[in-house]
């Protein structure tokens, strides 16, 4: 839920809508040196057999 008085100021608002594209950004984002999703699905194949 959106606090209605955040919007009453452009530097809030322009704030608030940061913090979301922050948030968002770190959440999709993986983190640095994590393999990839190929490489691991490899392992497991191999590791089958």
């Amino acid at each position: 839920m959106i606090p209605r008085n955040v919007f009453r100021s452009r530097w809030a608002a322009l704030l608030w809508a940061g913090g979301i594209l922050w948030t968002a950004y770190d959440i999709a984002s993986a983190p640095p040196g994590a393999p990839d999703n190929a490489a691991g699905a490899a392992t497991i194949a191999n590791a089958l057999g």
